[in-house]
């Protein structure tokens, strides 16, 4: 008796499953899966566009991901649990549906994507539903049958187990080695001696950390802020954000940092892709962090990420991380101004650096009086002050000293 065959090597839909599972296990993240799935199914059923909605709470979906007719569209768009749409019937049935030539005022979402036949299916995770994938097709009113349906209900359940994998890896990676992370940061920023460089560095520790694509941080200058570093996906995005921000962005970072230094936890908020940045970073929730240190006020901006929105204990470790940046660029401010001080006077005095005069002259001389004149002459010339007094305690009791109108006192 022959044996049954078993599936084609070439079958699409087994080779769109593994295609999926390598995509998975060569570690790409969440985001790039979602937008792997609705590229590749959208294909094999030869739909015109398909569609990731994203669970933001109970109560609303998000647009996160899109292919074909549309989808520039798409993203950002919100639907509540009162809306009619087959996305909102998935999720709420957790099950598949599949609507073909949908009665008119049925569907609005639909029929302003011009679809014909409609197909949704809920992804779960845990028993949790995370979203709904869309399948739309905008000429034919009988496309989905039973068979499609099938199919994407296995799809949209491979993906979830695959975005769960994804999920459990990272924790794996993350949740029990803060104190590390919180020591590379603040080993990398405590290094650099600039503050520009500080805060580029702890930008784009950041945005890696969270995984998101675009990090900012705002310092004050007079009642408004200036974007002071940018850490991007890409180079263009970081050029892009820029021009954006200087163009019609700081008045509104300018607000929000201000509602950041009025507490001492990040403040979020959901931004729109109709928002200053338009469609260059998706919508989402964002955190702003205050950024507070002696002689530096200001906050670091973490921009949504396609994945979802920030845990609890990302935003605890993200304002540990932002307390060791806020001291760090303080320093780097600090040491810009005692170096311009420096070469200040080294234009004055060409070759000579003040402060290893000041060392050496202390050195250099073992008569405490003539030791004392030196001291309060150079100690003058780097604070540019045109007088100068140096009390040293001693046990023969008080004596004065004048030299070139500086004022020189050894008391008991």
């Amino acid at each position: 008796m022959l044996d049954k065959p078993g599936p084609r090597a070439e079958d699409p839909f087994q080779k769109l499953l593994l295609r999926l599972s390598q995509a998975a296990a060569q570690g790409t993240r969440p985001s790039g899966l979602i937008r792997l799935f609705c590229q590749a199914t959208r294909a094999f059923f030869h739909a015109d566009g398909a569609y990731f909605w994203r669970c933001e709470s109970a109560e609303e979906l998000v647009g996160a991901e899109a292919d074909g007719f549309m989808a520039s569209n798409f993203i950002g768009r919100r639907l509540t649990a009162s809306d009619s749409a087959v996305a909102i019937d998935a999720v709420r049935q957790r099950r598949m549906v599949y609507v073909n030539d949908p009665a008119p005022g049925r569907y609005s979402t639909a029929e302003e994507f011009d679809a014909k036949s409609l197909m949704a299916a809920p992804l779960l995770v845990s028993n949790e539903v995370i979203g709904a994938a869309v399948f739309l097709h905008t000429s034919r009113a009988d496309y989905f049958n039973d068979d499609l349906a099938a199919k994407a209900t296995i799809l949209a359940g491979q993906l979830g187990n695959l975005l769960e994998a994804s999920r459990l890896i990272q924790v794996s990676r993350e949740k029990f080695q803060p104190s590390e992370i919180l020591a590379e940061v603040a080993q990398a920023i405590q290094a650099i001696a600039q503050s520009a460089a500080v805060a580029e560095t702890l930008a784009e520790r950041l945005r890696v950390l969270l995984r998101t694509e675009l990090v900012c941080v705002f310092l004050q200058q007079g009642t408004g802020v200036e974007l002071h570093a940018v850490a991007a996906e890409s180079s263009q995005l970081a050029t892009d954000v820029a021009a954006r921000l200087q163009d019609r962005g700081l008045q509104f970072a300018s607000e929000l940092t201000l509602r950041a230094l009025a507490g001492v936890v990040p403040v979020t908020v959901t931004v729109e892709p109709a928002t200053y940045l338009d469609d260059l970073v998706p919508a989402g929730m964002l955190v702003a962090v205050p950024l507070n240190a002696p002689g530096v006020k200001g906050a670091v901006f973490i921009y949504p990420r396609r994945e979802g929105a920030f845990s609890r204990e990302e935003k605890d470790l993200l304002t540990t991380v932002v307390s060791f940046g806020a001291v760090a660029i303080a320093n780097g401010e600090l040491n810009k101004k005692v170096r311009g001080r420096v070469d200040e006077l080294q234009n004055i005095r060409p070759g000579v650096d003040p402060l290893k005069v000041v060392a050496l002259e202390l050195n250099s001389e073992l008569d405490l009086q003539q030791s004392a004149r030196n001291v309060v002459n150079r100690v003058a010339d780097v604070m540019a002050a045109p007088s100068g007094a140096l009390a040293v305690q001693q046990a023969t009791g008080l004596e004065t000293l004048v030299l070139q109108g500086l004022s020189v006192e050894i008391i008991n």
